[in-house]
């Protein structure tokens, strides 16, 4: 993660934008004594949301992590998705 401070931002925002935005970098911006904050592209937040979401329910982290288990032992089954989209 890269840190920067508020001046450094104002200077580069065009190309730290693109950083975050395009290359998914993670930026904190701090300054003097206030708290630090985080750039992060939108669809990046998205996924950290709902991925805390999912794991909220003990039951549901439980299916989670035995699937995600399941793939690492070569468990897996492809199927053919295309009759399923629009």
């Amino acid at each position: 993660m890269q840190h920067i401070t508020l001046n450094e931002l104002q200077a580069n925002l065009p190309n730290l934008f693109e950083q975050v935005s395009q290359q998914h970098e993670i930026i904190e911006v701090s300054q003097d004594a206030e708290p630090a904050v985080i750039l992060i592209a939108s669809q990046e937040y998205r996924s950290l949301i709902e991925t805390l979401y999912l794991l909220q329910s003990p039951t549901n982290a439980n299916w989670l992590n035995q699937g995600i288990a399941q793939h690492h032992q070569g468990k897996v089954k492809e199927i053919d998705v295309t009759a399923y989209l629009d």
